[in-house]
């Protein structure tokens, strides 16, 4: 049996005296698959995604990256292993797109060359043409052009994992729907592990290889979308699905 990529065990996080963020919460992610986060706000979705690479800590339980708990690891040196896109890009706007794709490799010591190679591969994968959009700024791109360069970014060293924090919420449809194309024909070809946040669920079905719903803390169902939708484990799963208007069965 292959072991798992991320996972977390009788995981609970309390902000406060009274804030139970996640309560006895167990997930494996395995290798090369898309997971997607999805629950209305406060569900804890959000704090999970953040404990998977060292932003936030269980008040119990254990957090494991390739069977080894963080707890103890230097934060920074796990995220510079862990690709990261928040939901406005986090971009550093006083940096070009070539500097911000470079900035995790340029923090781990990669040659000027090696990273300007990366760099302009980088782009080509993400459809923006590196003799246009290198020396362009943040405030320069489209919406949607900042989120291709954040996840080049996320993917500039190369990293296993990837985690996505409602990477496509802040776009029109259009232009999310366009991504959301475009993330399905990369994650084909990249094999890379990817977890998702989103508040909606047809874009968990359209994502994702499972989706874990999550409710006031708690983890109640984590399957397919074709589990979800022939066997729901919870009345709240079964009214989430009816806003649901496109799937695999459409």
């Amino acid at each position: 049996m292959k072991s798992p990529v991320l996972s977390l065990h009788d995981v609970c996080k309390t902000f406060g005296p009274h804030v139970q963020a996640l309560q006895d919460l167990n997930l494996n992610i395995f290798h090369g698959e898309t997971v997607v986060l999805i629950g209305e706000s406060g569900s804890g979705k959000t704090t999970l995604l953040r404990m998977l690479n060292g932003l936030e800590h269980p008040t119990s339980g254990a957090v494991r990256i390739h069977g080894e708990s963080i707890h103890g690891r230097d934060p920074i040196e796990i995220r510079r292993h862990i690709g990261y896109v928040q939901q406005d890009g986090g971009l550093l706007p006083h940096w070009t797109v070539e500097e911000n794709i470079g900035l995790v490799p340029l923090l781990l010591g990669w040659d000027v060359d090696t990273r300007a190679a990366r760099v302009e591969a980088l782009l080509e994968l993400i459809h923006l043409d590196p003799s246009q959009f290198r020396t362009r700024y943040p405030i320069q791109l489209s919406g949607g052009q900042r989120q291709r360069v954040a996840f080049a970014r996320a993917l500039a060293a190369d990293p296993d994992i990837i985690l996505f924090d409602e990477p496509f919420g802040a776009l029109d449809a259009i232009t999310r729907h366009q991504l959301q194309e475009e993330f399905l024909e990369l994650k084909q070809r990249l094999n890379k592990t990817l977890t998702m946040v989103t508040h909606d669920i047809d874009e968990a079905f359209l994502l994702g290889d499972r989706i874990a719903v999550l409710k006031d803390g708690h983890l109640l169902q984590f399957g397919s979308p074709e589990e979800l939708l022939y066997a729901p484990a919870h009345e709240y799963i079964s009214h989430l699905l009816q806003h649901r208007s496109r799937g695999r069965d459409s």
